[in-house]
């Protein structure tokens, strides 16, 4: 039986934290509307009574500001990966817990089969000892 070693930490010892909701990773479309903005042509003309559907262009020097919350956003997912467990490893840490779990796993197989064999078996010999019961009864009638 394998012991358990300093790289594969104990099931009762862990917490796990849930994984953080999607929304915390998806900067792309913040992103891409604050380009949009940027990237609009900006040729003074006031927009009289913009519509909720129109993008306003944005200037250079408003960036760092209008851009504050996508930084703000990308800090929160960084944060969230960090806590995210196994992060702290190596890759050839990890290859070995790797290892480690694909060996337990060929080790219950094992076990399972020999579970199933057993219960195969057990089901196979009460139904011979039926079969012969049942022959006997009818023997007797």
């Amino acid at each position: 039986m394998p012991t358990a070693t300093a790289t594969t930490p104990n099931p009762s010892q862990t917490t796990t934290k849930p994984l953080p909701p999607p929304q915390t990773f998806d900067i792309l479309p913040p992103l891409h509307a604050l380009l949009s903005r940027l990237l609009l042509p900006n040729n003074g003309a006031e927009i009289s009574s913009p519509s909720p559907d129109t993008v306003t262009p944005i200037s250079p020097k408003d960036l760092a500001t209008a851009a504050s919350s996508i930084t703000a956003k990308i800090q929160k997912a960084r944060a969230a990966v960090r806590d995210l467990p196994g992060v702290e490893m190596g890759i050839e840490e990890q290859d070995d817990v790797i290892r480690e779990l694909e060996e337990e796993v060929r080790r219950l197989r094992g076990v399972q089969e020999g579970i199933s064999r057993v219960a195969r078996d057990g089901m196979r010999g009460l139904r011979q000892e039926r079969g012969k019961h049942d022959a006997e009864k009818m023997e007797e009638t």
